[in-house]
């Protein structure tokens, strides 16, 4: 019982002697990690803000290391995970045909990357280069690539409208004189009764590796309407009568079929046609004409006749 006792007793400061220990670690851990070091660190570079003319190679990879003073917390931090800082490319310069970022440049804008308890001391090289080239910029048309279903006894009012109707590419001349057209991801409109938009995403053509589309989404628009068609009797008029005669035709009127929106219609009358036979076209032996449609009203979707032709005398005066 005693040997029992006693090995409780010593279990019992083993714990509270590795729990001292433990804090004691944790606290000469935090000791050290406030003060401030001098050491090296390795940052991933992205680049922004390139002038008009210019682009980045889509393959360039950049790290650039640095020596900091700051505190061993964040030294922890870099070391942790990959950092990364933002090279604003606006005042890049050129000697030989070679792109590059002074040294000066650099650590005014890391400097305001950094937060306040990190001071920049040093960077690798006096010069960054950027692996930059030549770009123009090109318009293209855009092409939908849309399926248009309308419900029954609907039309679309017009054509699909596209804004904007041509997109902007920056990128070399050598792959921008392959594209004469840009499209849109297909979509399909189905049941529509009524005015529709929709915006939708462009398409990069897989050849444009070196080339961004300014132009990325384009809004596309339609009007639909409600139709219905309308039969009018419209008289028939003969032209170009030989001299000396007269005609009567069998019949003197053509029923007239026409398809327009339904407000439309309602202001329609037998005046807005005109329907002729011409006397011109008159065969020997042949007792009829065909029937033709000179005028239609504007904003009405389709016409069409319910007859093709008339039968016709000639009549001396």
């Amino acid at each position: 019982m005693f040997k029992n006792l006693l090995a409780t007793i010593n279990k019992r400061k083993v714990k509270v002697f590795s729990l001292f220990l433990l804090c004691s670690f944790l606290a000469w851990t935090i000791s050290k990690l406030s003060d401030s070091y001098e050491s090296r660190a390795s940052f991933e570079l992205t680049f922004h803000s390139f002038p008009d003319s210019l682009l980045l190679n889509t393959a360039e990879k950049k790290n650039i290391e640095i020596k900091l003073r700051t505190s061993g917390f964040q030294f922890l931090r870099y070391k942790m995970g990959q950092k990364k800082l933002k090279v604003n490319l606006s005042s890049v310069q050129v000697q030989d045909e070679l792109y590059f970022v002074t040294d000066e440049n650099l650590k005014v804008q890391f400097e305001k990357q950094f937060p306040n308890n990190t001071s920049l001391l040093e960077l690798e090289s006096e010069l960054l280069y950027v692996d930059l080239y030549q770009v123009i910029l090109k318009e293209v048309p855009i092409q939908a690539d849309v399926s248009v279903n309308l419900a029954q006894n609907h039309l679309m009012k017009g054509n699909l409208l596209l804004e904007p109707s041509v997109a902007t590419l920056k990128g070399p001349r050598a792959e921008l004189v392959k594209i004469d057209k840009i499209t849109t991801v297909p979509f399909e409109f189905n049941g529509l009764t009524q005015d529709f938009t929709q915006k939708l995403t462009l398409i990069k053509p897989d050849l444009l590796v070196n080339t961004q589309l300014l132009t990325k989404t384009v809004r596309l628009s339609g009007k639909v309407t409600r139709f219905s068609e309308k039969e009018f009797t419209v008289p028939v008029a003969a032209i170009n009568i030989p001299k000396g005669y007269r005609i009567r035709m069998f019949p003197n009127t053509i029923n007239v079929v026409c398809k327009a929106s339904v407000d439309r219609l309602k202001n329609l009358n037998e005046g807005d046609f005109d329907v002729v036979v011409d006397c011109s076209k008159i065969e020997r032996g042949e007792n009829t004409l065909q029937v033709e449609l000179l005028k239609t009203p504007p904003d009405v979707f389709a016409v069409r006749l319910l007859r093709s032709e008339i039968e016709f005398v000639l009549e001396k005066l």
